[in-house]
């Protein structure tokens, strides 16, 4: 007899498959226009505020844009992850001049949420919204299976073109919406978690192209393949923990990593100095111990405010670079 337990055991497999066999699709499908104009472009205000400026004490101009793209927990770019959440609260104010953009869902080319647009599994994802609490989803393995598959989909040669393309003209309506001036914005840094790191490296040589401004990437615990976009962005600082299995393995799983293969955008980079490793710690990918844990302590130091701080230098020192002449962060 077949009991619950087998019957969630077989969905899961059943998702596992369709997903794995579907996750080039959504890119193929965005590019084809099976996703409509008037879908894309229906996205809410800049989730920190209107962008018009008070008469009364007009801001200062940020001196660099930092544009947030979230692990693969995510679900929509307007609903944060609570401790993603805290992470940008402190990181803003270690950066107090620095513009962060954080509502952009980077795990679909449209950038729609899950629970929207022409999606096979949207009730699914719709279902996970309505339960979602605490600090998970109701349910987080499939969700992140889905998000990692997209990962894959934007590190391969064949669509991670089409994909990066796509998620830059999501990057850069938001930046704009944020007050970014697209003739003119100054640098833009993008802060990749997790799978994040690979997006943003996907997307940068693009947005690059769009707004002839410096990009470059910074990314925690980044799993990333030897993509192109590594040797076209203006800086890349993976961070990373010593207990970081994911961190790990993306360095076997990945060829172009490999120092065998010299050629590699990856190896080219490296010896280039372009892109800079760097250990912070005996941080774990996610969950207890991981990078965004307040509660696991290092050195008389939370792991959130360890990540903080080691971001935090990480974008200044990319800042200095690209934007010398400006006031500092």
């Amino acid at each position: 007899m077949i009991g619950v337990l087998d019957h969630v055991v077989l969905l899961g497999v059943l998702i596992f498959v369709v997903s794995m066999i579907m996750a080039p699709f959504e890119t193929l499908g965005w590019w084809a226009g099976w996703l409509g104009p008037g879908e894309e472009t229906e996205r809410p205000p800049a989730a920190d505020g209107p962008v018009e400026p008070e008469r009364s004490a007009p801001p200062a101009v940020p001196r660099a844009h930092v544009v947030f793209l979230s692990g693969i927990g995510s679900i929509s770019g307007e609903e944060q992850i609570p401790s993603d959440e805290a992470f940008l609260a402190r990181l803003r104010a270690a950066l107090p001049r620095l513009a962060i953009v954080h509502d952009i869902f980077p795990y679909a080319p449209s950038g729609l949420p899950l629970f929207t647009g022409q999606r096979v599994f949207r009730w699914l994802w719709r279902t996970a919204r309505r339960w979602h609490g605490g600090q998970t989803y109701l349910l987080p393995p499939i969700l992140h299976m889905r998000n990692i598959f997209q990962v894959l989909v934007a590190a391969d040669n064949r669509y991670g073109p089409i994909y990066g393309y796509g998620l830059s003209r999501v990057i850069l309506d938001r930046l704009i919406a944020n007050g970014y001036a697209a003739d003119g914005g100054g640098p833009i840094i993008l802060l990749g978690s997790s799978g994040g790191g690979q997006i943003a490296v996907s997307a940068a040589p693009y947005l690059g192209a769009a707004t002839g401004a410096p990009v470059s990437v910074v990314a925690f615990g980044g799993v990333m393949a030897s993509d192109r976009g590594v040797t076209e962005t203006g800086r890349l600082i993976s961070l990373y923990g010593s207990r970081d299995f994911v961190y790990r393995l993306a360095r076997f799983a990945f060829p172009g990593r490999w120092p065998v293969f010299a050629s590699s955008h990856w190896n080219r980079a490296l010896r280039a100095q372009r892109l800079v490793e760097r250990e912070i710690g005996p941080l774990e990918h996610s969950g207890r111990g991981g990078y965004l844990d307040e509660r696991s302590r290092w050195d008389g130091v939370s792991h959130l405010d360890l990540t903080v701080r080691e971001v935090g230098a990480a974008i200044r020192s990319v800042v200095e670079e690209t934007a010398p002449d400006l006031q500092p962060a």
